[in-house]
């Protein structure tokens, strides 16, 4: 009996070994990925300056940052946030949407993306801080209030975009959050089930555990659905159908818990891959953004004749 109970407890302890294992190689994955600038890209292409190059001082860590200034000088200026293992280059293409309304830009490599600091990834928790940060040195930058800035950010940046505007108060223009996830733990389910098969579900929970220990974060916090509820400022979800990494079942998620007097959620008609919606059809993409402007934020910048 006694050495039955023997085997029990060593079979379990090696079980509870193997599943800490596992948990920190996942979440290896999720938070300790360091990824470098994308190659080179030139800002004239999509009807930019050359930028200033600076750096931003975000939540203990250093931002790499381009600011274009907007010779329109219309009084507006928006934020704009690339996505997981991106850079600032990559939603360089979208920048005519509010840079012909006149508005400087801002672009900035989150934290352990591009040029930025090496940090551990927290899914929004630090991240947020960083954004908002980052909106104040934007602030200073143009003397606009916080109120002619608008957040506009593509997956990874849209969860983002949408946890600091909880914070923000109601200051904030709006926030354009194109294909977000809905929870840190929903997208881990989601791409543990896509890269390794279902039973990797199973070290989900261990995997944020450990996350939240190495990076200190609450692995609960990044969460927009839960978040879009402190939200006072004007949302614009956006999430394609065929959106192959981020179901469009998390932007409707994060669209049922918002108040609905001031969110919008749109799902083109047509396809486009994970956070290339506009990419597919700038022109359809545009006019949606302009309506949700004329609407929610009517003035902010001169709105072009399209």
């Amino acid at each position: 009996m006694r050495r039955g109970v023997r085997i029990a407890v060593g079979v379990g302890l090696l079980a509870l070994v193997a599943y800490g294992v596992v948990s920190w190689i996942f979440s290896d994955k999720l938070i300790a990925q360091q990824f470098t600038a994308l190659g080179e890209n030139d800002p004239s292409e999509y009807g930019l300056p050359e930028p200033e190059a600076t750096t931003i001082r975000g939540d203990e860590v250093d931002l790499a940052a381009w600011y274009f200034e907007n010779p329109r000088d219309a009084g507006c200026a928006v934020v704009m946030l690339h996505g997981f293992s991106g850079s600032k280059a990559e939603i360089l293409a979208v920048s005519p949407v509010f840079w012909k309304r006149g508005c400087d830009v801002l672009a900035y490599d989150a934290r352990g993306h591009g040029e930025s600091s090496r940090a551990l990834l927290t899914y929004g928790v630090h991240e947020r801080e960083d954004l908002l940060r980052a909106v104040e040195w934007l602030a200073a930058k143009t003397e606009l209030p916080r109120s002619k800035i608008g957040l506009a950010g593509w997956s990874y940046g849209a969860a983002t975009a949408i946890q600091a505007a909880s914070e923000a108060g109601g200051d904030v223009a709006f926030v354009l959050a194109d294909s977000s996830y809905s929870s840190l733990r929903d997208i881990a389910e989601v791409q543990a089930e896509k890269q390794f098969g279902t039973w990797a579900t199973l070290f989900v929970p261990g995997a944020l555990v450990v996350s939240a220990v190495r990076a200190r974060f609450d692995g609960t916090r990044p969460a927009p659905a839960s978040a879009i509820e402190d939200v006072r400022s004007p949302v614009l979800l956006v999430h394609s159908r065929q959106d192959g990494f981020t179901p469009v079942e998390h932007s409707e998620r994060i669209y049922e818990n918002s108040d609905h007097s001031r969110t919008r959620l749109v799902i083109p008609g047509w396809e486009a891959p994970h956070a290339h919606s506009f990419t597919e059809n700038p022109v359809a993409y545009t006019e949606v953004v302009d309506r949700f402007l004329d609407e929610f934020a009517p003035g902010f910048g001169v709105r072009p004749e399209r």
